[in-house]
């Protein structure tokens, strides 16, 4: 699936709008440039692995019979010159004895959007236009 992003100058702001060919949802700078109720980019990226590692969990322990009340992810990230340190907490919430909590934690960790940002990634870049 392709994402496309796209922003006109005479839009009067900063929003990027973004879609995929079924949904739709918007980008913004920090503030004070940006508005601050539409996710930065960063934010983006860190919602995918935080939505990402929720919805693994979930499917997994529902096919596991799992008895999971929710599932809580919270991910935040360090930026350095030359690193981007992504910091996920995984909250199970039931009561769930110690085994099946570690199983689940090795799920979370094989999530795919985890898999893809663990990966080599390269980004090949063209220009039309």
């Amino acid at each position: 699936m392709t994402i496309e992003a796209t922003w006109r100058a005479d839009s009067g702001s900063s929003v990027c709008d973004l879609a995929n060919g079924h949904a739709r949802w918007q980008a913004d700078l920090d503030a004070p440039m940006g508005n601050p109720e539409i996710p930065n980019p960063h934010d983006l990226l860190d919602s995918a692995l935080a939505a990402c590692t929720t919805l693994t969990v979930q499917i997994y322990a529902k096919r596991k019979g799992y008895a999971v009340e929710g599932v809580r992810v919270t991910v935040k990230h360090e930026e350095t010159p030359g690193s981007y340190k992504l910091v996920r907490t995984v909250e199970l919430q039931g009561d769930l004895p110690s085994d099946v909590r570690e199983d689940l934690l090795r799920v979370a960790n094989k999530c795919p959007v985890h898999k893809a940002l663990s990966a080599t990634i390269t980004i090949e870049t063209t220009l039309e236009g």
